[in-house]
């Protein structure tokens, strides 16, 4: 299970990255259905939970990088200006051979539409924009797709 104190705790430094009171929020109903995601996945796809050695927990970080696949300040250089991981709505989860998203492949309609996502209240990342992770995130995004390209 990720923590609140490793999304927040910048995995390099060790310093806890300055939130509020509705990041904490944002970040527990995020917690909640991504371990329920992936305790459906450990029981349906064989899927087991990998520690990322840059960061010592499931949440991926980029080699010898910041370690941004938690909650991102809102300076960072890491991915999109209105990222949701600066919401704390948002994680990569660490998947160095993709079993995540091969199983979460499965549930894909072909149009964006995954049921797995949907029973969960998630979307992810296209799978081909994320080799070695699975970005996870409890904002829809403005396509409604439950499977959407960065």
């Amino acid at each position: 299970m990720i923590t609140e104190e490793q999304y927040f705790t910048n995995p390099t430094t060790g310093e806890v990255k300055a939130h509020s009171d509705q990041h904490t929020l944002n970040f527990i109903e995020l917690q909640a259905r991504v371990e329920n995601l992936l305790e459906d996945a450990r029981i349906m796809g064989g899927y087991h939970d990998a520690v990322d050695p840059d960061t010592g927990t499931q949440i991926s970080g980029v080699h010898g990088g910041s370690g941004d696949g938690g909650f991102r300040l809102p300076n960072t250089t890491t991915g999109a200006p209105m990222s949701n991981h600066r919401k704390a709505k948002a994680v990569d989860i660490y998947d160095p051979v993709n079993v995540l998203d091969i199983w979460l492949n499965q549930f894909d309609d072909g149009h964006g539409g995954n049921s797995m996502l949907l029973k969960h209240g998630l979307a992810r990342e296209h799978p081909d924009a994320t080799p070695g992770w699975c970005h996870l995130q409890s904002a829809l995004p403005s396509s409604g797709r439950r499977t959407f390209n960065p």
